[in-house]
């Protein structure tokens, strides 16, 4: 291999990058948790609905041209299923955790 992938496949890769490239394959998956967490769409809100608003919850809403609310929709923030995290083939993000903590 001529230095570090720009491409990382799956978990195998993973395996095999942190025998040669310890630091910065930690740094990637340290990376990859961080990302881990998205604003994902779960509903489409009804009129009156106010819909839910903390920390884990937002809702966003669109305007038509002349600034009238025509949607509104709720997100929450999770885990992404379509997220680096799985596309790599780690069930969960603990699998990963461990290895960017071993010593």
């Amino acid at each position: 291999m001529n230095g570090f992938p720009k491409t990382i496949n799956n978990k195998y890769d993973i395996t095999h990058l942190m025998g040669e490239f310890e630091a910065r394959t930690k740094a990637y998956l340290q990376t990859v948790l961080d990302n881990k967490d998205q604003w994902l769409m779960t509903s489409k809100l009804e009129d009156g609905d106010a819909g839910i608003t903390d920390d884990t919850h937002k809702v966003e809403e669109l305007k038509d041209e002349d600034d009238v609310v025509t949607e509104r929709y709720q997100y929450e923030l999770m885990e992404d299923p379509n997220g680096e995290l799985y596309r790599l083939g780690y069930a969960n993000s603990g699998e990963v955790e461990a290895l960017v903590m071993e010593v």
